[in-house]
């Protein structure tokens, strides 16, 4: 009897291989339709993503071109320029034409003066501040060599109409003039418009700011820049400069007086030359900064100009801080607040000698709080309270040390030799 022997190699038949109803068979069964079922998810998952992503990217829309970008660009700035122009005029100051002057060299027409007998000084730049023709514009171009005023001015607007003005009162050591537009019986401003009064105190380093001026002829001023330094201090008695904003572009000579605008059309200040200490010189802008005098501080000395109707700068002899200017200066705001002050009132900052405060015996560190009885609250008080008591003897109270002190002073005129830049 041969007995069959298995090959080498050969695998062992398995009793459940054949047979689909075993254990083995249905679970092996069960595991090849979950791959199946889990690749046709994954399969449906991938298209749903991939069709929600073409849905999203055509829903979005694409980016503006740079075309579109700075012609919405331009656009705001047509529109800037057309709110602050029917407030900007041109200011021109005229002299008496001597007998006898000859007009060789001259065009007949081009450089005749619209007043006959009369040649034009100098042109510069103003704001209209109000609707019955008040003018805020720079004292130099209205003044002569000899201290005196040219005897002729008038403002032109942007439009080309003409109107007779007068000088109404001066400020020599900031470069301030108020000028009033002579309005005949029925006459109006016609298209000019008083322009809209911003705040300086919402100014900030990096500021995109305007100069908007009107200089003589078809020239215009409509130049983008920064703020560039903001200033440390309102009363400009010790530091005018730093009494400024400064800002980054160029301006003309012709356009000072302009108005330094925010992005909204706000005027913040007023466009002003470098500083000089001769109050007769005629200086030129910087080439590398533009300077404004704060608005605060020109419509607040304009409103005490208008009332006193004076071309002199009045003083006590020394220069203040409110107190926020003071926490900033000191830089150590727990020291501040362990000064001994009241509840109003501005801190003396620094005092020139002589003057009327050394003879008194005012010394920086002290508060001044009123003078007669105007209660001194802010900067602008105290710069008109000089205004409107210039010329007199008055009490001025100042509390020092936890003590209130008051001192007869006369309110003087400036001398020449306190002018610093």
């Amino acid at each position: 009897m041969k007995v069959r022997t298995a090959r080498r190699g050969a695998r062992a038949s398995d009793p459940n291989e054949s047979n689909p109803h075993t254990p083995l068979a249905r679970r092996e069964h069960a595991l090849m339709s979950v791959r199946r079922m889990s690749s046709l998810a994954l399969a449906i998952v991938a298209a749903l993503a991939a069709q929600s992503a073409q849905s999203s990217a055509a829903a979005q829309p694409a980016p503006p071109s740079f075309a579109d970008v700075l012609g919405a660009q331009d656009a705001a700035r047509k529109a800037l320029y057309a709110k602050i122009a029917p407030s900007i005029v041109t200011v021109t100051s005229y002299l008496k034409v001597p007998p006898g002057t000859l007009l060789e060299g001259k065009w007949r027409i081009a450089d005749e003066s619209p007043y006959k007998g009369y040649m034009r000084q100098q042109v510069a730049s103003g704001i209209l501040i109000d609707d019955t023709g008040l003018v805020l514009c720079c004292r130099s171009p209205l003044a002569l060599d000899d201290g005196t005023f040219a005897p002729l001015v008038d403002i032109e607007t942007s439009s080309g109409y003409r109107f007779d003005a007068e000088l109404i009162a001066s400020e020599p050591t900031i470069n301030l003039a108020l000028v009033q537009i002579k309005l005949g019986e029925g006459q109006s401003l016609g298209d000019l418009v008083p322009a809209t009064i911003g705040r300086g105190e919402t100014v900030e380093i990096g500021d995109t700011v305007f100069a908007a001026a009107d200089p003589f002829g078809a020239t215009r001023t409509f130049a983008p820049g920064v703020v560039m330094a903001l200033p440390t201090a309102a009363c400009y008695q010790s530091d005018l400069t730093g009494s400024f904003v400064h800002s980054s572009m160029s301006i003309s000579p012709g356009a000072i007086g302009g108005a330094l605008i925010n992005t909204r059309g706000e005027v913040i200040g007023m466009l002003v030359p470098q500083p000089s200490l001769d109050a007769i010189e005629r200086t030129a802008p910087e080439t590398h900064t533009t300077f404004a005098m704060q608005i605060e501080t020109a419509i607040g000395v304009g409103e005490a100009l208008k009332v006193k109707r004076t071309n002199d700068s009045p003083w006590l002899g020394f220069s203040v801080l409110s107190f926020d200017e003071m926490r900033r200066k000191m830089n150590d705001p727990a020291r501040f607040d362990a000064l001994e002050k009241p509840d109003h009132g501005l801190f003396i900052d620094d005092v020139f000698d002589p003057s009327p405060a050394s003879k008194a015996g005012i010394r920086p560190g002290d508060v001044i709080l009123s003078i007669s009885d105007t209660k001194i609250v802010s900067v602008v008080d105290f710069q008109q309270a000089l205004y409107y008591f210039g010329g007199t003897k008055v009490p001025v109270r100042f509390f020092r040390e936890g003590n209130e002190i008051m001192k007869i002073m006369e309110v003087e005129k400036r001398p020449v030799a306190a002018n610093r830049k």
